[in-house]
């Protein structure tokens, strides 16, 4: 299974690093299964990126996002609530516009965007002590939990 891993990898404050929270998500889908591949956004590197302009370094960051998305399998977003970033929520978008298995795990109480919500096939409020059970349990899903499984949040929805 080819897995897109979405969120955001800003440093939001000194008591919460989330490049360090998406990194040990990152880990923990490589170990969980060794046949399914893993892409994180922010691991990528782009060669003689510092010989690039500013466009073509974007355009290259975009174009490998936009080819790992149209590749995958499952496009796991990991959000912090409504305030996630624009490039997430625009991946999460595209994901849906391509008919893609899209699973949603919010790990605040946060108010949570209706787009994320809605656009989501597994949509879960959870916390960073049970997102990575909750994480492999969403992974598992067979066709048929998917029809009987209903989405539920315990947020607003903004």
């Amino acid at each position: 299974m080819k897995i897109y891993l979405a969120g955001s990898c800003a440093k939001d404050s000194p008591e919460f690093d989330t490049r360090r929270f998406m990194e040990s998500i990152a880990l923990c889908l490589r170990s969980y299964k060794e046949e399914n591949e893993t892409y994180c956004p922010f691991e990528l590197k782009i060669s003689d990126a510092w010989d690039m302009s500013q466009e073509d370094w974007s355009q290259a960051v975009f174009d490998k996002d936009k080819e790992a998305i149209d590749d995958c399998d499952v496009f796991l977003m990991i959000s912090p609530g409504r305030n996630s970033s624009a490039g997430t929520n625009f991946e999460e978008g595209y994901a849906y516009a391509i008919h893609k298995h899209i699973i949603v795990l919010q790990y605040t109480e946060d108010d949570t965007s209706l787009m994320t919500f809605c656009g989501a096939t597994i949509f879960k409020n959870t916390n960073e002590k049970d997102i990575y059970k909750d994480m492999i349990a969403a992974l598992n899903m067979t066709e048929e939990d998917l029809k009987s499984y209903k989405k539920v949040c315990t947020t607003v929805l903004t």
